[in-house]
This record gives C-alpha cells, sequence and structure tokens, in this order.
C-alpha cells in the first residue's frame, strides 16, 4: 500500500455483502523520519493529545494510565450531529463517543496497540497499531473494522464511518508529523 494511502474492504461471515453481519475493513499507512519510540511518546503526550482534541473534537482532557505492562490512552470525542446524514444521526443519541488506545508500556518496535471506540450507538470499532523502524524513520499503520447493527441501514452507514474515520485518521497523522517537525500548536 502506497504510504498515506486507506484502504477499505468489505467481508461477512457468509460471503455475501450486504446482509447481516456484515463488516468494514479498513488500512492506512503513514511514514514518519522520527524513530518509532518519538511516536509512541507522542501518542502518550498528555499536551499533544489535548492538542489534537481541540482540533478535532475532543471534549474534556485525555486521560493516561498506567496497568501493568499496557499504558492505556482515553480520549473522548463529540461527533457534530447536525453534520450527519439524517439516516445515520437517529442512532447517534448524543454524539459522544470515547476511544481507548492500549500501548505497551516498554515496548520494542514493532510497537504494537490495539484501539477501540465506544458510545451510545448499535455499532461497533476497533483495530489495531503498528509502528515500526523503516529506513532513518517509523511507518504507522492503523487497521480497524467497523460493525453497524441496524437493520437496512447498516451497510451504507459502515461505509459512512469508514470513509469519515480514514479521513480524520489522515489528518491527524498529519497533525502528529507537524507536531513531530516542531510546530506544537497550544491546545
Amino acid at each position: 500500500m502506497p504510504v498515506g494511502e486507506v484502504t477499505m474492504s468489505t467481508w461477512d461471515g457468509r460471503g455475501r455483502s450486504g446482509q447481516e453481519g456484515q463488516v468494514r475493513e479498513f488500512a492506512s499507512e503513514h511514514s514518519y523520519p522520527e524513530p518509532p519510540s518519538a511516536l509512541l511518546a507522542l501518542w502518550r503526550d498528555p499536551e499533544f493529545l489535548a492538542a489534537l482534541g481541540a482540533r478535532f473534537g475532543g471534549v474534556g482532557e485525555p486521560q493516561i494510565e498506567e496497568r501493568g505492562d499496557r499504558v492505556l490512552v482515553r480520549t473522548k470525542r463529540a461527533i457534530p450531529v447536525d453534520k450527519v446524514p439524517g439516516f445515520v444521526r437517529r442512532f447517534l443519541a448524543n454524539g459522544m463517543l470515547e476511544q481507548v488506545d492500549d500501548w505497551p508500556r516498554d515496548p520494542d518496535p514493532p510497537i504494537r496497540g490495539s484501539w477501540t471506540v465506544s458510545g451510545s450507538m448499535p455499532a461497533t470499532m476497533s483495530g489495531s497499531h503498528e509502528v515500526r523502524a523503516e529506513g532513518g524513520g517509523s511507518v504507522v499503520v492503523l487497521r480497524g473494522t467497523v460493525k453497524v447493527n441496524a437493520p437496512l441501514i447498516g451497510g451504507r452507514a459502515e461505509e459512512l464511518t469508514v470513509r469519515e474515520i480514514s479521513k480524520l485518521i489522515s489528518r491527524q497523522q498529519e497533525f502528529a508529523a507537524s507536531c513531530l517537525a516542531g510546530d506544537r500548536p497550544a491546545a
């Protein structure tokens, strides 16, 4: 996959699209000149996370919790419900989502973590992060799945969700690159 490209595919347990049980998968890959340790430090930095939240719909302060050999990063985000198509809006309740990123405390590259997004909605979103050394820098690969449990609109809602998540991931990765290059905007 070319750097910065997002791919999407659809699969289900019966091998037929458009049926109950359909899941949308996506992947995104981004390169950085910094080593994996710098990226992991950034994704755990409260100031960076606050600035990221301020730029991309974050609500409240990010929470960073060390649990044994893991570090959990919790962030909350408000979906702009007024900009969501009507066929999806009724399923979003108040539009509040919580993302939990789970990273190893003291990893060696490749660094592997996971993420989940939850909220008051009939959907599941989860995936993985991988940060690996490449050349003199690193590559971040994000993979995810989206499943919407809503009769008749599930496939359309999944496609819309993946499209919007993919845009958000790209913008967040660009923001991270800018911050790593020294442009650290205030929260």
